[in-house]
């Protein structure tokens, strides 16, 4: 294990962080948590450095839609992104507590955050109870917001399905009580290939499935590819960074500017008064920006996606009852998984198995996604 995958109580207190049961939290911290909202829980495979920038936004996007009532973010590190090659992908990287951190003191808010397992689970039906204890936080911190809400709960994923699937198999019958939806953005609708996410954690996406718990499918591949911009049940979207980053608040972009550049800062809270202007942030406007899981997060918040006289945005059902928007959908499916990770499924009105992502397929549905993606988080800080 890379001697980096925690951040040691030493260093938390050098940085201005506080350890409280496992959890972590900026000292002096308002929480300005939306009690009324939707329950969420947000498991991801967000490090820094980042191995995919787009978790970062993902987490952007959830914290942007005042629906949600954020109970916490668990972390879904795989080993192999721990530690530099040979023996890992490429760089050393640690779970992404820091970016966390950095999102909770620019909104003062309090954020839960915990991390996972590093390795896959042994089948389908592991509790991961063997891993180490210090990657035992993010099952139990999952279990312990499950038990003490008084409503169910939405789990959303946008990495491999392995906290969710262990937390399942310790206590199947609380989640089954308290779930109100997983939200994955896995898989691929059909094809010989392993899909990226499916790949992280095969067992825990087929425990997943076969857990019976409510499942809304947001694939991130199909048949073809996972880079198909017109397809009924694609999620992936595109964009260029001047598009999605234009305007953004100052402080956003120092936000996203540490990141993106891999900054190795430990005064991370003071590089935000200091970033996101001048050439790093100009070389960041000139990259692009591949997207599969906004739309998910934005039909669990209950909006759509509404053409209005300044563009498209997200904005909640009942007040676009007059508008344009983009035909999107869930539907409901009967679906079965293979050892080796791969579902059959079919439309079935009568199934509340599970359901599918379903939209109008035409590419200028990324063009609409960038610009009303843009606009929710321009007003994130506000």
């Amino acid at each position: 294990m890379s001697a980096s995958y925690f951040i040691s109580r030493r260093n938390l207190l050098k940085l201005g962080l506080m350890p409280i049961s496992g959890w972590f939290t900026i000292a002096g911290c308002k929480d300005r948590t939306n009690k009324r909202g939707i329950p969420l829980i947000h498991t991801t495979d967000l490090y820094h450095p980042p191995q995919d920038p787009d978790d970062l936004l993902d987490l952007a996007t959830v914290l942007a839609l005042d629906e949600f009532d954020l109970k916490g973010v668990i972390l879904d590190p795989t080993q192999r992104f721990l530690v530099p090659k040979p023996d890992g992908w490429d760089i050393a990287r640690t779970p992404g507590y820091i970016p966390v951190r950095q999102i909770s003191a620019l909104l003062n808010r309090k954020i839960p955050v915990a991390a996972g397992p590093i390795h896959p689970l042994n089948d389908p039906t592991d509790t991961a109870e063997k891993a180490p204890p210090k990657q035992q936080a993010g099952m139990e911190m999952l279990l312990d917001i499950l038990r003490r809400s008084k409503d169910k709960v939405v789990i959303t994923s946008v990495g491999s399905a392995r906290v969710i699937t262990a937390a399942y198999n310790r206590d199947p019958e609380l989640m089954r009580k308290k779930t109100r939806a997983v939200v994955i953005n896995i898989g691929s609708t059909a094809g010989p290939k392993t899909e990226w996410n499916v790949g992280l954690d095969i067992n825990a996406y087929v425990g997943l499935w076969r857990s019976g718990l409510p499942i809304h499918w947001y694939p991130c591949g199909t048949e073809r590819s996972a880079f198909v911009r017109k397809h009924e049940r694609g999620t992936y979207w595109h964009a260029e960074h001047a598009v999605l980053f234009k305007n953004l608040p100052g402080k956003l972009r120092a936000w996203i500017t540490f990141s993106f550049t891999k900054s190795q800062r430990e005064d991370y809270l003071k590089a935000l008064d200091e970033l996101g202007d001048g050439p790093e942030w100009d070389e960041i406007l000139k990259g692009e920006r591949n997207m599969w899981s906004t739309a998910s997060l934005v039909m669990a918040a209950g909006r759509v996606l509404a053409k209005t006289g300044d563009g498209w945005r997200f904005l909640p059902a009942q007040d676009a009852k007059d508008m344009e928007t983009w035909p999107w959908r869930l539907d409901p499916i009967s679906a079965a998984v293979s050892d080796d990770g791969k579902v059959t499924w079919e439309v079935d009105p009568s199934s509340s198995q599970a359901m599918i992502f379903g939209r109008k397929p035409d590419l200028e549905y990324g063009e609409a996604m960038a610009e009303a993606t843009n606009a929710l988080w321009r007003g994130l800080l506000n």
